[in-house]
């Protein structure tokens, strides 16, 4: 590769240097609107994996929620004293909507394993 202006080589290493630094379990970074997460799992067999995932469109148990709202944005659908709670008895043991999974019981709510995320 041969580069007539300096700038172009700046720019290509500093453009190397950022997602380096942005590694994702097997993945050089993730792309658009994918977060970073790692997950332990202990079904089938205890797996720790780090993966890209998209970023869920839901609230996570105990972010922020208006209490009563009827929007529906905790993940688990159930919003207490304004933090979203888990109605599921297997969390913390299972991903919520946009988590990784290996199995379907990786999932919370009843949700499925589809390409490695739990979807609704």
């Amino acid at each position: 590769m041969h580069f007539s202006n300096p700038k172009s080589l700046t720019l290509l290493v500093l453009y190397q240097t950022a997602t380096g630094a942005a590694k994702c379990g097997d993945a050089d970074a993730c792309i658009g609107t994918e977060i970073c997460t790692t997950a332990t799992f202990t079904a089938p067999v205890q797996t720790t994996i780090t993966t890209c995932v998209p970023t869920p469109t839901c609230l996570g148990v105990y972010a922020k929620c208006d209490f009563g709202s009827t929007l529906g944005n905790c993940c688990s659908g159930y919003c207490a004293a304004t933090l979203c709670r888990s109605t599921d008895k297997q969390w913390p043991g299972c991903q919520e909507d946009g988590g990784p999974c290996l199995i379907v019981e990786n999932c919370c709510y009843g949700n499925k394993c589809v390409n490695g995320i739990c979807t609704k």
